[in-house]
């Protein structure tokens, strides 16, 4: 099988969870906002925030696991990928331990992190940390045996255990809202998916990928293990970066401003439906290149890490539009109009600095997949510095909106940074034009807003037709036509009509040979 077709199944397989956990994430909010006051809401964003920083204890070893899973397996050697799997347990387990120390720590100090919360929440709050926490904990060196899958390129294990982890979940906590629920039975559910859904992780590994990555505690290495630490140990700089960048905006406005807590929560909802997308699709590039780098010259993988940006920011612009002009309607349907007041501002200025930052992904995954993580560390740091600091300091001012402007400023530091020293340290493994990428990475599919500057002065805040319904369809004529013919070659127009062609082919075969047999 071709790397291109692996990448493709990866992808395709990433977005059939993804749009799971869309149809999820468009189902729970409007149940939980209507069922919960404001601050109710607000707490259980927090639960989940929370405890969601236990994931960062993982350190990249997921991706490390990913990365030399693919390297060896390629090579054949089952040895080595066994010894980095059960090395990576080991110390996962390690990590687990720091992460329930620090759930304990963060439950009895809640009452001064959210000294705004009604005293009748602390309780909830308290509790509602302490079991998903604790369960975040118990399935952390669990995802290990995932990351196999992920080096294996075989794809459809971890789609099926987490479309049945998120249908199951999200059943439970609806029935439960449905009768009442309160934040502790929420919690509670939750929790429990989580333990299942770390066990089916591991017999799914016993029964599908046993064979060609093992596991034994026999098997931990020493060597492996300090391999798997340098790797890990620049790449967690960039996971404690991600988590000063987006992770701890919720906790920042929970303990300034808890009153917009759950507004803010609602806009970040919706921005993160653009970055599922953008890591459904685009992540399989990593150990798609892990296992292509020995094959491939730097000029090679600096022309394909330049083609992948222009998807990139192509589609993340495509998304963002909408969500940009419409804001209000669209939360206004989803959530009501109380929400989609009070959430409209923030929903827009983090769309937009999202998709700054996010059209830098593709470069960030190339550079991690070829282990030069080390020379572009330098603009994770100086982004999570900036927009924690500016964060603090503007929330302080003028509330929520100053985190969300945080991440906006955040994000233009971060491409700025990668522009001027990231790529330069890194030619070595991503040979390319810094001129070209800015070009014909992202100029180039950047072009397709200008539609939206006519349409501009048309725009009206707070309507649910923002523009006249004849102006919105030529805008969306006009944007997805540049797109498609300034936003890609020519070379990859063609290519994408034969990928289609040869998708409905393939699924009109299989049509007739299920037809024919009966």
């Amino acid at each position: 099988m071709s790397h291109k077709l692996k990448i493709l199944q990866g992808s395709a397989s990433n977005m059939l969870r993804l749009l799971l956990s869309i149809l999820v994430a468009l189902v729970l909010p409007p149940l939980l906002v209507h069922r919960m006051s404001p601050p109710e809401y607000s707490a259980w964003v927090l639960i989940l925030q929370c405890t969601a920083y236990v994931s960062v204890l993982d350190l990249g070893l997921q991706t490390a696991i990913g990365k030399y899973v693919a390297e060896y397996d390629a090579l054949g050697d089952r040895t080595a990928s066994s010894s980095i799997l059960s090395s990576s347990f080991a110390i996962l387990c390690a990590s687990a331990l720091v992460g329930a120390v620090a759930i304990v720590i963060t439950t009895w100090r809640v009452p001064q992190l959210f000294h705004q919360m009604p005293p009748a929440l602390t309780d909830d709050l308290r509790w509602g940390i302490l079991l998903v926490g604790m369960s975040a904990v118990f399935a952390l060196p669990f995802s290990s045996f995932l990351a196999t899958f992920i080096g294996l390129q075989k794809y459809w294990f971890p789609t099926a255990l987490a479309l049945g982890s998120k249908i199951l979940t999200s059943a439970a906590l609806v029935s439960l809202l449905l009768m009442n629920g309160k934040l502790k039975q929420l919690a509670c559910a939750m929790a429990f998916f989580n333990v299942i859904t770390a066990l089916g992780q591991f017999f799914g590994w016993s029964k599908y990928a046993r064979e060609r990555v093992d596991f034994s505690f026999r098997l931990i290495d020493r060597s492996y293990a300090l391999r798997l630490a340098r790797y890990c140990s620049i790449l967690s700089i960039w996971t404690v970066a991600t988590l000063f960048v987006s992770g701890l905006d919720m906790v920042i406005v929970g303990h300034y401003d808890y009153n917009n807590t759950g507004y803010y929560g609602i806009a970040s909802s919706a921005t993160n439906f653009m970055l599922l997308i953008v890591g459904s699709l685009f992540s399989p590039l990593l150990p798609a290149v892990s296992s292509l780098q020995t094959a491939r010259t730097p000029s090679e993988i600096g022309s394909l890490t330049i083609k992948v940006t222009r998807y990139c920011t192509l589609l993340m612009c495509l998304i963002a539009l909408p969500l940009l002009f419409g804001a209000y309607p669209i939360l206004k349907i989803w959530v009501g109009r109380n929400y989609a007041v009070r959430s409209a501002l923030f929903l827009e200025v983090l769309v937009l600095g999202n998709v700054i930052r996010t059209v830098g992904y593709p470069y960030s995954l190339v550079v991690v997949a070829t282990g030069k993580q080390h020379l572009a560390t330098i603009a994770a740091v100086a982004e999570a510095a900036l927009n924690v600091s500016l964060s603090i300091y503007l929330v302080q001012r003028i509330g929520a909106l100053g985190v969300a402007l945080g991440t906006l400023v955040g994000a233009f530091v971060s491409v700025g940074v990668h522009l001027a020293v990231s790529m330069r340290l890194t030619r070595s493994t991503i040979l390319m034009s810094r001129r070209t990428f800015l070009v014909e990475g992202l100029l180039r599919p950047l072009l397709c807003v200008i539609p939206s500057v006519f349409l501009l002065p048309c725009w009206r805040q707070f309507a649910m037709l923002p523009v006249h319904p004849s102006l919105l369809a030529i805008w969306t004529i006009a944007t997805l036509s540049v797109a498609w013919f300034v936003g890609l070659t020519s070379t990859e127009r063609v290519e994408i009509k034969q990928t289609a062609l040869r998708f409905l082919n393939l699924h009109l075969s299989s049509r007739y040979s299920i037809n024919s047999s009966e």
